[in-house]
């Protein structure tokens, strides 16, 4: 039996890839995200898996009927199991719903989600990773984390996720990460796993740097704060919020560009704004710009030239829903 497991790199995408892997042992297993979903569906069906698990890959709107074709592919035997937390459109969820076992909830993290699917086959320290999941993309808050935080200390539950968190700024997912995952795995805790204290000891040191860096140089244009090329790679998601902080705004940028490219992260703060609603509105105004994700956090990418215009329409955006 050939089974495969795809999921995101950050440590929601980790957490709930390795109780997938351990809902499936065996189970090959690959890093994807929502730009290249598509081409790893391809390539995953020329192998005729008998299961696939997917999980935190938000849908790239751009890519849907490319991923609907290449769920097609699939042998009809093959059971897909689709399991994410990224808002869907109604139309998408009974597209997805016609091909895989769609289990889609806003709210909980993916780690939870597929916690909860696969319980019954789980050992028990899945239940660890689940928390660590919800823990590292802040949807700690659910009713399912809360009632399980009473049976852990959850000071320790947040120190090893947050040892993940930080760690994971300073090493190449398609390379160290898949490691982590397996050691997870395992129910080895990240305070145990080699290198992982010294690497988010020297993140939590480089984050208070990038702090003061964006403290020096973000920018306000209306409720927006932004900082462009930092000149260290990475902590994408925690300047964007830091330059909202700064610069007292409601939506924070973190923006890098190459020669022709901008790619940026946002972060939204002391806000109710919808940041995926904003770029499903804003993004195809701009021709070949893509991106989505959560309410409170959300990513896309766009021609270089096309920056300045996409932050005057989300500065608009941002203000008339306020």
């Amino acid at each position: 039996m050939t089974t495969v497991v795809l999921s995101h790199g950050d440590l929601d995408g980790i957490t709930s890839g390795a109780i997938a892997l351990l809902a499936f042992p065996g189970s090959d297993f690959y890093f994807t995200r929502p730009s290249q979903l598509h081409q790893d569906l391809y390539r995953v069906a020329k192998d005729r898996p008998t299961i696939v698990s997917i999980s935190d890959i938000a849908i790239n709107n751009k890519k849907f009927n490319e991923i609907l074709d290449a769920i097609d592919r699939f042998p009809k035997p093959t059971t897909i199991y689709w399991i994410d937390h990224h808002p869907i459109s109604n139309k998408q969820r009974r597209e997805l719903s016609k091909r895989v076992q769609l289990v889609h909830e806003v709210g909980p993290s993916a780690a939870e989600l597929v916690y909860r699917e696969f319980k019954g086959q789980l050992p028990e320290h899945a239940l660890r990773l689940a928390l660590y999941g919800a823990i590292g993309d802040y949807c700690d808050n659910t009713e399912f984390a809360k009632q399980q935080f009473d049976n852990y200390d959850k000071r320790t539950l947040y120190l090893e996720a947050g040892l993940l968190v930080q760690a994971l700024q300073e090493i190449d997912y398609r390379k160290e990460a898949k490691d982590i995952v397996r050691q997870l795995t395992l129910g080895i805790e990240p305070s145990s796993m080699n290198d992982i204290v010294t690497l988010a000891l020297k993140a939590t040191r480089i984050e208070h740097q990038v702090f003061r860096y964006v403290q020096g140089n973000a920018r306000k244009l209306g409720p927006i704060g932004y900082v462009l090329d930092m000149p260290i790679n990475g902590y994408r998601g925690k300047s964007a919020k830091f330059a909202a902080y700064v610069t007292d705004a409601n939506v924070g940028i973190s923006a890098r560009s190459t020669d022709d490219e901008v790619d940026m992260s946002l972060r939204r703060r002391q806000s109710s704004v919808n940041l995926n609603k904003a770029l499903d509105s804003i993004l195809p105004e701009i021709e070949g710009a893509q991106g989505g994700g959560h309410p409170a956090a959300a990513g896309a990418s766009m021609d270089k030239n096309d920056f300045p215009k996409f932050l005057q329409r989300l500065a608009e955006y941002v203000e008339e829903k306020h």
